[in-house]
């Protein structure tokens, strides 16, 4: 798919995470009501990122696997698995502990980032302050975890999710794909 295609799948998905929190904070009855509805968003805001990260793989592809080569791969797994738990609340709303186990996938995703900002930091994989936001959404479920359960969390994490995938999906879909860059910034190893 092309990198324009993706990175619009990953600027649609983005505000689904604070769509899908605001429906079950502010409407309760109605998320109740309809249990679809939070897969749904779920399905949008997965399916979103895992575009973005399809982009950044694309960006740092080369022929070496190295350390960023497993990061990338790892979350776009674990996105995948949370789609599946997305896809099942979507279809049924029987949620045996299978469900649970595969909606782990989404969190995980989050804390696995951490890794891969550290590989596209290091690589100096996309240039400015786009090199951080691979960090930022990886802080993103710890930072919420301690902000607890209250109006403050709610508006924070949904603006934070929305703005820093946003320029995610924009960062990874401008960046150029240069493999010799990639792979000898990140190795450490320059021999021309």
């Amino acid at each position: 798919m092309k990198k324009k295609t993706l990175g619009i799948i990953g600027l649609i998905g983005a505000p689904f995470l604070f769509i899908d929190m605001l429906v079950g904070a502010r409407f309760p009855d109605f998320a109740e009501s309809a249990p679809w509805l939070s897969g749904f968003c779920g399905l949008l805001y997965i399916t979103g990122w895992l575009a973005s990260m399809e982009n950044l793989r694309q960006t740092t592809e080369t022929n070496k696997r190295d350390f960023s080569w497993y990061a990338i791969r790892i979350v776009m797994f674990t996105l995948i698995i949370a789609d599946i738990s997305n896809i099942w609340a979507i279809t049924t709303p029987a949620k045996p502990a299978l469900y649970y186990i595969l909606d782990a996938g989404w969190p995980v995703s989050h804390l696995l980032m951490l890794p891969v900002a550290w590989a596209v930091i290091k690589g100096n994989l996309l240039k400015g302050y786009r090199q951080y936001l691979p960090l930022l959404m990886g802080l993103w479920f710890p930072v919420c975890m301690l902000l607890g359960r209250n109006d403050f969390a709610l508006y924070f994490g949904g603006i934070y999710s929305t703005l820093i995938w946003s320029l995610f999906a924009v960062a990874v879909m401008r960046a150029q794909s240069n493999p010799i860059i990639s792979q000898y910034s990140f190795n450490h190893k320059h021999t021309f």
